[in-house]
């Protein structure tokens, strides 16, 4: 009986198998084959790309649009975008369920990864080392943003090709600026001046409660790692085998927070205002709410759709001393899974949406952007391609009749030049975690900025010793 009813199993998963995969479907160019061998699948059928992350639903996005020129212009290849298993949505951030694709044997020939991950991912044999297929097709991947290929190469191996990018800068409202009796076109150039802005720009009721804000430091879009990399912290050893978030530098910067938090009346006091901020039209920064914020870039999106003529100012965010003008950045990646079943093709398939492909999605947003929503302007989002971001500001940007957008944009572009990448390490995720967790806990004075960043440094070390202690480097 046991016996007849796994046979019946496997009778009902071949079935399920076969149902779930095209007939035209071309498993010829399988892991094991030469990374310059030029993609076909051998029978004149397209080779179907399974493909993470790439969701084609989402309204303006040009995700749909790019798909289909990738297909209406590839003949032997076709994009095949799919929902992450478990998830209901193309989610692609928890490495298990690549690990459980990978097990089974079937994982996507592409998987979408925020590039700081691309370490975790890799150390745990999750991908594919992408160099040699960079070396066949010719691929120049100097013409990326320098900082965005070293956050995606661990072991020394590129796991994944770079997609688009973020920085942080910081925006002021210049009306507020004058009410205030500040300059409207100086904005805070070290920490000190930024403390003595926020003052000037706050205000309260009678009751003592917030109308208008200054500045907060949790606000927006920044992390201890702005703070930190701003006072010289590196967060990481060299090697990345020690952890360095209690580091005295690391320490100054979270010191530098917590001041700021209580010159405001504390964490408390300002999570009530916070708490009645709302979004899209109304955000916060919009409606005279927040003077300040540092945030990424691309929210520049939002205020020319739903406040074109928004009187702000852009710039590089303040330092301890205002020199050392730095950012940090974030953004994604694209990258092929260990055991892809398609891995020439997917390196195909990545390179033209790393270079070419994410143009045909920002023509497609903004004609979206446009039609659909009536905006005049359109703010691209950066590509970690460098030659594609020229091209962008050429057609998007510099034909702009509002001089206040186009300078925040390329305020945003240009920051990529000082731009840095959290540290490269298997264990970014819990580094990322603990610090936000350090945070919460000295500006609500749970603990010192000592004792936080300590319990944090304690945690991210057992972890990386953990790893070390069982990694194998790969050949």
């Amino acid at each position: 009986m046991k016996k007849a009813l796994v046979l019946l199993l496997v009778l009902m998963l071949s079935i399920s198998f076969i149902s779930c995969s095209s007939s035209n479907t071309s498993s010829s160019s399988d892991a094991s084959s030469s990374p310059g061998q030029k993609a076909s699948s051998g029978n004149g059928k397209k080779v179907q790309v399974i493909v993470w992350g790439l969701n084609p639903l989402a309204p303006g996005s040009g995700n749909k649009e790019m798909i289909d020129e990738f297909n209406k212009s590839h003949d032997s290849i076709e994009i095949v975008p799919q929902t992450t298993p478990g998830t209901g949505g193309y989610a692609t951030q928890d490495v298990s369920k690549l690990l459980a694709a990978i097990a089974a044997g079937n994982p996507p020939d592409i998987t979408w990864l925020d590039r700081f991950t691309a370490a975790q991912f890799a150390a745990r044999g999750a991908l594919t080392p992408l160099d040699e297929y960079i070396e066949a097709s010719g691929l120049d991947i100097s013409q990326y943003a320098e900082y965005t290929v070293k956050e995606i190469t661990f072991d020394g191996k590129i796991w994944a090709l770079p997609w688009d990018t973020d920085t942080r800068i910081l925006f002021w409202n210049k009306d507020l600026f004058k009410e205030a009796g500040l300059d409207p076109e100086t904005p805070p150039n070290t920490w000190d001046e930024l403390k003595e802005y926020t003052k000037k720009l706050t205000k309260t009721n009678e009751k003592g409660e917030f109308t208008q804000i200054g500045f907060i430091p949790t606000y927006g879009n920044t992390s201890m790692y702005l703070y930190g990399f701003q006072n010289g912290a590196k967060f990481l050893s060299e090697d990345g085998k020690k952890a360095l978030l209690n580091a005295p530098e690391v320490v100054e910067a979270l010191e530098f927070v917590v001041e700021l938090m209580d010159m405001l009346g504390g964490a408390e006091k300002i999570n009530a205002y916070t708490s009645t901020f709302q979004g899209e039209a109304n955000n916060p920064f919009l409606t005279g709410q927040v003077a300040m914020l540092i945030t990424v870039n691309n929210a520049i999106r939002d205020y020319t759709r739903y406040k074109p003529d928004l009187n702000f100012g852009a710039a590089l965010p303040p330092t301890p001393t205002g020199e050392n003008k730095i950012t940090w950045s974030g953004g994604w990646s694209w990258a092929i899974p260990k055991k892809a079943k398609h891995p020439k093709e997917a390196f195909e398939v990545i390179k033209w949406l790393t270079t070419e492909g994410i143009k045909v999605q920002q023509a497609a947003a903004a004609k979206y952007n446009q039609e659909e929503l009536g905006n005049k302007y359109f703010a691209p989002f950066p590509a970690a391609y460098e030659p594609t971001n020229k091209e962008l500001l050429e057609t998007y940007v510099d034909p702009m009749d509002n001089e206040t957008i186009k300078k925040a944009i390329y305020v945003g572009m240009d920051a990529m030049k000082v731009a840095l990448h959290r540290p490269v390490s298997p264990v970014g995720e819990v580094m990322w975690v603990e610090l936000g967790k350090a945070l919460d806990k000295a500006i609500y004075h749970e603990l010192t900025p000592q004792e936080a960043l300590d319990a944090a440094n304690k945690v991210v070390q057992e972890e990386l010793d953990k790893f070390w202690a069982n990694y194998k480097p790969s050949n």
